[in-house]
């Protein structure tokens, strides 16, 4: 038999007596009922409530109000006598055959444990218990729910996983997670979810996305357990020779070849990577003479982030540029990397950034003009106000710049400010070098020396290949195998 009165309390506040919604409750009303029925258990006394729900008044004036609302509810309540018990010391709610209550039911299902049953908890769980009662009372229920509601997300994910339903599982674990956005245990969820469908960058997103949240709203890094999982996603299924697929947006003939004898420099490259991912900014230098592949492997690290769904963008310095002020960020910053966070910059940063991007002004014709950098402290702001695109939503970025060697003294002392200014960020810098021509550039040796005293400098070297490496990418390049007379002829010329 369906139960005469049904009461709504997860997401929002309904009481329907014989199928039909019972309106004209006020808020008072709502929430004096809402307690008499998670207390249904014991009789209340009249004296707790009324001190409860009126604490600012005079114990004769809480007694009449709830008096009050106590006759206001038996005229809007149909059969209230069936329902309220009232004496002249004690209040109580009486549950009887033909009321149900959604919390109740929630509750049972989540102990039941069974799939069925905890599909049946999530579907209930509409929302927090009655979100419109602010008072102090509904707190601890309201969060002991939250917590049951969680409970039973994970053991359901954890059952259709278990029954290979991952599809179904990721519903859920969204689901999840538009109930308590900053959950680690759903994010990880999704990892394992999208590893088990193949589908390892979306895994890899997921915990990019979890990061940068906690970042964001917390100030805090994943736990140890999520920052494993990531590990090991990172570490499974890798091509023991990464592919050669370049970065979209960013055409390279370097990079139509595939990366040949590099695979310790490449292993290095990466865990320079995680390294920054996982204890914040750093700064790798690729060095090596004109020619040997340095930029070649950046691009390698740059199509490799970009498969994982994170943001990367690269510039390069010219010789004849050497002396034009900001050149390598003003590229940067018109990447479509950096986009979101010029569009995300408040007007005034955003001021500070037309200095560089005078065609923003243009675009936003109410923006202020920024007066001249004349003293430190607008120079300070200036920065602060670049380094905001850049490390908007706490999102893992990659800078790639190449030939540093002729980089202006102006950005490499923007780039020591955000690598210094920044320590947590998710950051890595990768600049080429030229080793032959380093000791020119003076504000570089400084910038190199402050990084590697700081501890966030890693310097990796490259040689020549040898002569099986040569001729393996000599054939790659011919289209065709190598023959011996080629390996002969590379080995008398190294």
């Amino acid at each position: 038999m369906d139960p005469i009165l049904r009461v709504e309390l997860l997401g929002h506040f309904r009481f329907s007596f014989k199928g039909r919604a019972i309106t004209g409750l006020s808020p008072r009303h709502q929430s004096l009922l809402a307690y008499l029925i998670l207390n249904q258990q014991n009789p209340q006394l009249r004296t707790q409530i009324a001190f409860l729900f009126w604490p600012d008044s005079s114990d004769e004036q809480a007694l009449t109000n709830l008096r009050r609302e106590l006759h206001q509810l038996r005229h809007h309540l149909p059969q209230a006598e069936d329902f309220l018990v009232i004496d002249r010391r004690q209040l109580q709610w009486r549950a009887g055959p033909h009321f149900s209550l959604d919390v109740a039911d929630f509750q049972s299902a989540v102990h039941s444990g069974s799939r069925a049953a905890l599909e049946k908890a999530v579907k209930l769980y509409r929302g927090d218990l009655l979100p419109s009662c602010y008072e102090d009372w509904i707190v601890p229920e309201r969060e002991r729910l939250h917590g049951l509601m969680i409970e039973a997300y994970l053991r359901l994910i954890g059952w259709l996983e278990e029954d290979r339903e991952y599809r179904l599982a990721l519903e859920h674990a969204h689901d999840l997670l538009a109930h308590e956005p900053l959950h680690e245990g759903a994010y990880r969820a999704l990892m394992r979810l999208h590893s088990l469908l193949g589908e390892r960058a979306a895994a890899l997103h997921a915990y990019h996305t979890c990061a940068s949240l906690l970042g964001r709203d917390l100030g805090a890094r994943p736990s140890a357990a999520t920052q494993a999982l990531y590990q090991s996603l990172l570490e499974s299924d890798e091509p023991s020779q990464p592919t050669s697929i370049p970065p979209a947006g960013q055409p390279s003939t370097e990079a139509a070849y595939p990366l040949i004898g590099r695979e310790q420099e490449w292993n290095t490259l990466r865990q320079t990577w995680g390294e920054a991912m996982l204890s914040g900014a750093r700064c790798v230098v690729i060095q090596g003479v004109a020619g040997i592949g340095k930029t070649r492997l950046a691009e390698e690290l740059l199509r490799w982030v970009a498969e994982r769904g994170i943001a990367g963008a690269r510039t390069r310095c010219y010789a004849a540029e050497g002396r034009l002020a900001f050149a390598p960020i003003t590229e940067w910053l018109r990447s479509r990397s950096l986009r979101p966070g010029l569009e995300a910059s408040e007007p005034l940063g955003l001021s500070e950034v037309a200095r560089l991007l005078p065609e923003l002004l243009r675009e936003h014709p109410d923006l202020p003009r920024p007066p001249p950098l004349s003293e430190s402290w607008q120079r300070q702001h200036f920065f602060e106000a670049v380094a905001r695109c850049f490390l908007r939503d706490h999102r893992p970025l990659l800078l790639v710049l190449d030939d540093i060697q002729w980089c202006d003294p102006d950005t490499l002392e923007w780039l020591h400010y955000l690598l210094r200014s920044t320590p947590q960020a998710q950051l890595l810098l990768v600049a080429t070098l030229r080793s032959e021509e380093r000791r020119d550039n003076i504000a570089l040796q400084t910038f190199l020396r402050d990084l590697r005293q700081w501890g966030r400098l890693s310097e990796l070297e490259l040689g020549p290949l040898n002569e099986i490496h040569t001729a393996r990418l000599a054939a790659q390049v011919a289209g065709q195998p190598p023959d011996t007379s080629f390996t002969d002829f590379t080995r008398l010329s190294l």
